[in-house]
């Protein structure tokens, strides 16, 4: 990512946009980027507004889980909206080759920071997993316990993916490997993990898959209304 000096004021560097360059050196593929991407938002924020629209709308979702899973699509859609359309827009315009000066200052600062923060939700995570598992664990049905753990595998799997980047991108040494690895890296906690967070919390869920169920039917009831008044 390179920020845009738009101007100057006493002395002071003003930012007011910035432009994503980590395709830049493949201009072959801006098209089918820029297509994949686009996809994956519209993806991405239906599902994150669907769930939001069923937790409000369906009374049996008014529980603290889901309340928790819509506050979590919340935050998948406004995160996705910060980021993609910014990639989107720079993926249809030129990139820009600007000259930087030395980074070390701001790479440590970096690394400082995020060997600060990163940490404390990951182990907060880890240790809710660990309590969950014991818990599945004590379930005496094998058929209940299998199904606990197909559904904490999912988790697992995406909180895994989800951490692994980012420690991968922010706290690994960095070498021209791996810093180009890094933007391969970076794509799978900005666009892909929002993009399957829907499926993996909510629309697997039981209940969820009722209240979408419902709100189909009255969907179609009302269609049918109307098409009934308007005959009329």
């Amino acid at each position: 990512m390179h920020l845009i000096e738009k101007a100057e004021e006493d002395n002071r560097t003003v930012i007011t946009e910035f432009i994503l360059l980590g395709f830049g050196n493949l201009p072959e593929l801006q098209i089918l980027l820029f297509l994949v991407f686009l996809v994956i938002y519209i993806v991405t924020t239906s599902g994150n507004i669907l769930i939001i629209a069923l937790v409000v709308a369906d009374q049996h979702l008014h529980t603290p889980m889901y309340f928790f899973l819509g506050n979590l699509s919340c935050l998948e859609t406004c995160y996705t909206s910060a980021i993609l359309p910014r990639m989107l827009a720079s993926l249809l315009t030129a990139m820009l080759k600007l000259s930087c000066s030395d980074t070390s200052t701001i790479t440590l600062v970096s690394f400082i920071l995020t060997s600060l923060d990163l940490p404390r939700p990951f182990l907060l995570t880890v240790t809710s997993y660990v309590c969950i598992i014991a818990t599945i664990l004590r379930i005496p049905s094998t058929t209940g316990r299998q199904k606990a753990f197909s559904t904490c595998s999912s988790h697992l799997i995406v909180v895994t993916v989800f951490y692994g980047t980012l420690i991968t991108v922010y706290l690994l040494p960095k070498t021209n490997k791996q810093i180009a690895l890094n933007k391969v890296y970076s794509v799978f906690y900005t666009v892909l993990i929002p993009l399957v967070n829907p499926l993996i919390y909510s629309l697997r869920n039981k209940e969820m898959k009722e209240a979408l169920r419902k709100s189909h039917q009255l969907i179609y009831v009302a269609q049918m209304n109307s098409d009934g008044v308007t005959d009329l």
